[in-house]
């Protein structure tokens, strides 16, 4: 499914974090959203392993799941 995103990368506890947001369908961010391991690809390639945090609408909220290394 392809979405629109914005990513935050931070420096947190020795390592890079990221967070942001999603913009696409609800019926496609829903399925994402119930599981609690997801991949979000960048338009890089790059793929950051996240998780959801809040779905309202066709917009989410989602966090790193770990250290993300250099983009």
């Amino acid at each position: 499914m392809r979405v629109r995103y914005r990513v935050v990368v931070e420096r947190r506890q020795g390592g890079l974090y990221a967070y942001g947001d999603l913009h696409g369908s609800h019926a496609g961010l829903r399925p994402i959203w119930l599981e609690p391991d997801a991949q979000l690809r960048l338009k890089t390639g790059r793929r950051l392993d996240i998780s959801l945090t809040d779905l309202v609408g066709d917009a989410a909220e989602f966090e790193s799941t770990g250290d993300i290394g250099a983009l």
